[in-house]
């Protein structure tokens, strides 16, 4: 037990707190955006998801939780529009490789 307590005296904890890549917070307001006319428990939850993302890849990686969302409430063909729509803000935080496969 004394190892332990002295290896956690020995290592102080830091907290890091960093600021989003810049253009981030642009495509999470366009996603949240894409929500607005979208009610319910899971739409909630999606916006959470969409709140905590840190990096542009783990907003990238809703995309199909956000089509799934307004495609169930609205309609696909609604959906593919909306989500077609942020590509733009995609591909300024993005490399070109992943924004390409759309």
């Amino acid at each position: 037990m004394s190892a332990w307590s002295s290896w956690l005296s020995s290592r102080p904890f830091e907290w890091q707190f960093r600021a989003p890549p810049a253009g981030v917070e642009n495509v999470r307001h366009q996603l949240l955006a894409l929500l607005d006319d979208c009610e319910g428990f899971e739409v909630d939850r999606l916006r959470w998801r969409l709140h905590m993302a840190e990096r542009a890849q783990e907003l990238w990686l809703l995309r199909d939780a956000l089509f799934q969302v307004v495609s169930s409430q609205h309609c696909q063909s609604l959906a593919m529009q909306r989500m077609e729509g942020v590509v733009p803000a995609f591909r300024q935080v993005l490399p070109a490789h992943l924004v390409g496969r759309v």
